[in-house]
């Protein structure tokens, strides 16, 4: 079915969007709220949980706070390569909607630099941002 065939049968939700982090998970949920402001008040609700270590302990996070009648997404900001790729997996297997937000970014920068990253959650370097 098309949004755009029948409109009138899709009626407004408020949706849950978990923000996950292994460091406290302040960025990824400035992303999200840019993003809900965009949206009526009451559309969004945020649930963040920082510091992770494990897949386990996201997915037990989701089960205990995931409301069969709410929809739901995950947006994160894990810096652990190799646990970003494991939740990766645990979300397709779940069928839950994620959207990385630092992988590609760190990829990106990687390419231009031709650096290695350092992969350390939380790390704060100096960077100069030119504000024009």
């Amino acid at each position: 079915m098309s949004l755009e065939a029948h409109p009138q049968q899709l009626k407004p939700r408020t949706a849950c969007i978990f923000v996950i982090s292994d460091s406290r998970g302040e960025t990824a949920a400035k992303v999200v709220e840019a993003a809900a402001d965009q949206f009526e008040e009451g559309s969004v609700i945020v649930k963040q949980l920082g510091n992770v270590t494990s897949v386990e302990m996201v997915m037990e996070y989701l089960e205990k706070n995931m409301n069969n009648d709410v929809p739901v997404a995950v947006f994160h900001t894990i810096v652990n390569e190799p646990l970003r790729r494991e939740l990766r997996r645990a979300f397709d297997d779940h069928e839950i909607s994620s959207v990385d937000l630092l992988g590609p970014a760190i990829t990106v920068l990687s390419t231009l630099t031709h650096r290695d990253p350092l992969y350390v959650a939380g790390h704060r370097a100096h960077t100069v941002i030119e504000k024009l």
